[in-house]
């Protein structure tokens, strides 16, 4: 989240200057008006997958996707002469900026941060659960008590399908899970963690699921 807030900062920074500075650059602006709507379409993708719990393959792709758009329609923001592409770019730039703003006096501005980064925030970890299907490990979010588990299954070749997720156990820092058994409707994992939780390391845990194979 550090790392958004610091690149999302930058750009803001540079979309500044090249308003002030009144920069005309009519091919640069081009391709990143290009890039902001091809970036806007991969985002509209992603978002269609998800709704049928689909993600791209890749720790970082739907990340990139994300910051691609954000970043060029920022610059585009700072950049254009055209009031129509003003006005697009600022529909997401202009919030951003006021909550950046805020958020130096205020903390609660930072939720609007993590809910605009949630849904491309790469998994804090990935293992191999068989050759078919992963466990990734992902941020719970506000209400959860600990990190959640999505047990995936690769699927038409680019594609995870989302077939478990779980976030029952309370367990944070997680940097290690081993499969003990995974049959029909069970599976049994050994989930080392960070030890801030009352909980044995490593610690059995077993999810109930249905038809997961």
């Amino acid at each position: 989240m550090t790392e958004f807030l610091v690149l999302i900062t930058i750009f803001l920074g540079i979309s500044l200057v090249l308003i002030l500075t009144k920069s005309d650059f009519p091919k640069m602006e081009k391709v990143i008006k290009r890039t902001s709507f091809f970036s806007l379409i991969g985002i509209l993708i992603c978002a269609l997958l998800l709704v049928f719990d689909f993600r791209f393959k890749g720790k970082y792709t739907t990340t990139i996707i994300g910051l691609t758009f954000l970043i060029s329609t920022i610059l585009l923001f700072g950049l254009t002469k055209k009031i129509q592409t003003k006005i697009l770019s600022g529909i997401l730039t202009i919030p951003v900026t006021i909550f950046g703003i805020s958020s130096l006096i205020w903390e609660m501005p930072i939720i609007f941060f993590y809910l605009l980064a949630m849904p491309f925030h790469p998994p804090k970890a990935k293992f191999d659960l068989n050759k078919k299907h992963n466990i990734e490990v992902r941020d719970g979010g506000f209400m959860a008590c600990g990190e959640s588990l999505f047990i995936t299954e690769s699927t038409m070749l680019i594609l995870d399908k989302i077939k478990y997720v779980g976030n029952n156990a309370c367990v944070t820092g997680i940097n290690k899970i081993e499969t003990l058994d995974h049959k029909e409707n069970k599976v049994e994992f050994l989930i080392y963690h960070d030890g801030k939780t009352e909980f044995e390391n490593p610690y059995k845990y077993q999810p109930e699921i249905k038809n997961m194979w």
